[in-house]
């Protein structure tokens, strides 16, 4: 069948399409998959991370050989282990049961970790790190601070320690003063309710630490109300409240935001959890680096929020994250709540 000139013309720009196409595939293959010394390219090196174990035996996470990890385009320069002076846990001080203890640094790398840990965050004034760049790290019955303005000589500065703590979430305010942990319940063997009581066992519970010093951080108040499923809250100091008490209205104020199963139950609403906020009351009174050995402060609930239960669509409600964020075009101080 002979081809009509449109035709002709329509076949010849699919050959020209379909051979550039190939050119610039080729090209591109050449220039990912090629290199000096002829190795192949990087994802036929891929170790993955995880070994899974099927079995009786399933994932063991102490073998530090199932957790390898390396690709050409990432490099380990530098490590810390999160132990400050080789022991395991402060000597006992009762007069100074809330406040941590500095770091050796003759012990980088010389001793274990001790228990496990959860989650890390990173403050400062990146990049230049002239006030300080630091790592908070939560690690269940501690938490570590760490100098990172030098990324290839990492030095951790001091330890927190609470033996009844279970410390897997932790925030930090962006002037570097104030350390939000929690005290959660994990449900784990390690991790059991005391036999024959009801009182609380330490779980379930907001922390705010001063860590101005980060040689020494210190505890200034508390939320001990359970029951509190506490995860992922949030710390924030404002330093414009309008509906500041009259007495401290040139004053900052610290806020906490976190979960609660039942907050609207004290505003006498139903049985839906949500997120609580708090507050530390008398700020002026709790300055960093003043009262090492003062009484902690209780924190107060300011207010709290539960979603509409006609938007659950008959389901139950967690709240397992909360993150404040100004918003970069409005300047509004919104908090992001996940459900």
């Amino acid at each position: 069948m002979e081809l009509t000139r449109e035709q002709q013309r329509i076949a010849a720009i699919a050959v020209a399409g379909l051979m550039t196409v190939s050119l610039a595939t080729f090209v591109l293959y050449s220039f990912n998959d090629g290199d000096d010394d002829g190795s192949s390219h990087w994802s036929a090196n891929w170790v993955d991370p995880v070994t899974e174990i099927t079995g009786p035996g399933n994932h063991n996470h102490t073998n530090l050989t199932e957790h390898f990890l390396m690709t050409d385009n990432m490099t380990l320069i530098d490590y810390h282990n999160l132990n400050c002076d080789g022991l395991l846990s402060p000597p006992p001080d009762p007069e100074n049961a809330w406040v941590g203890r500095p770091c050796d640094s003759e012990s980088k790398n010389t001793a274990p970790t001790p228990g496990d840990n959860s989650e890390v965050i990173i403050e400062g004034d990146f990049p230049d790190c002239v006030k300080g760049c630091y790592a908070y790290v939560a690690a269940y019955n501690q938490f570590h601070i760490l100098d990172i303005r030098e990324p290839n000589n990492v030095q951790q500065l001091s330890t927190y320690y609470a033996d009844i703590a279970r410390i897997i979430d932790i925030k930090v305010t962006q002037d570097n003063n104030w350390v939000l942990i929690n005290h959660e319940l994990t449900n784990s063997e390690l991790d059991p309710i005391p036999n024959g009581t009801e009182g609380n066992s330490g779980a379930n519970r907001l922390d705010l630490i001063d860590v101005s010093n980060k040689l020494y951080p210190v505890k200034r108040a508390e939320w001990n109300n359970p029951p509190a499923g506490f995860h992922n809250q949030d710390v924030h100091v404002y330093c414009d409240w309008d509906n500041a008490p009259p007495t401290q209205q040139d004053e900052c104020h610290v806020f906490l935001f976190g979960a609660d199963p039942y907050p609207e139950i004290i505003a006498g609403g139903v049985g839906y959890k949500g997120t609580q906020i708090f507050w530390a009351p008398d700020f002026g009174s709790i300055i960093p680096g003043t009262g090492e050995n003062e009484s902690a402060r209780l924190i107060e609930r300011h207010g709290g929020y539960t979603p509409d239960p006609a938007t659950t669509c008959g389901g139950t409600v967690f709240n397992h994250d909360n993150v404040l964020h100004r918003h970069p075009i409005t300047g509004e101080l919104l908090l992001y709540a996940a459900y």
